[in-house]
């Protein structure tokens, strides 16, 4: 599986410190090759899970698919997805891949840790981000 996004949302209303959603594909799954996953309080077993999902499955799948890719910090994947409405599954996985694997732009060291604490630590009350 390759791992396209990750998040720690927490606090939630049912985590207040381990709530993590994250979408990877899966190439060796040609038929569901989406996962969406979310982690709470440290793993699976307790809370959370994962479901293996085909495009055409994403729709009537409750989990509501953008809102979960927004919360693990790829909402460029549901962009990409809409903006290719006819595409088929195997050109979509393709797409996805090719534009995660594009190399960031370089940043510093302190504005990488900086983006590290941004997506696994979130702070709130009265001086919250």
């Amino acid at each position: 599986m390759i791992e396209i996004g990750r998040r720690n949302n927490a606090p939630s209303s049912q985590q207040p410190f381990h709530d993590i959603y994250l979408f990877h594909i899966d190439p060796g799954q040609p038929d569901t090759p989406f996962c969406f996953e979310q982690s709470m309080g440290g793993g699976h077993m307790e809370h959370g899970g994962a479901r293996f999902l085909a495009r055409d499955e994403l729709d009537a799948w409750p989990g509501e698919w953008r809102e979960h890719l927004k919360k693990a910090d790829c909402a460029w994947v549901a962009e990409l997805i809409d903006a290719h409405p006819q595409a088929d599954q195997a050109t979509l996985v393709a797409l996805i891949l090719q534009r995660h694997q594009q190399p960031n732009k370089p940043v510093g060291r302190l504005k990488a840790i900086g983006h590290w604490f941004k997506r696994n630590i979130r702070v709130g009350g009265r001086y919250g981000i």
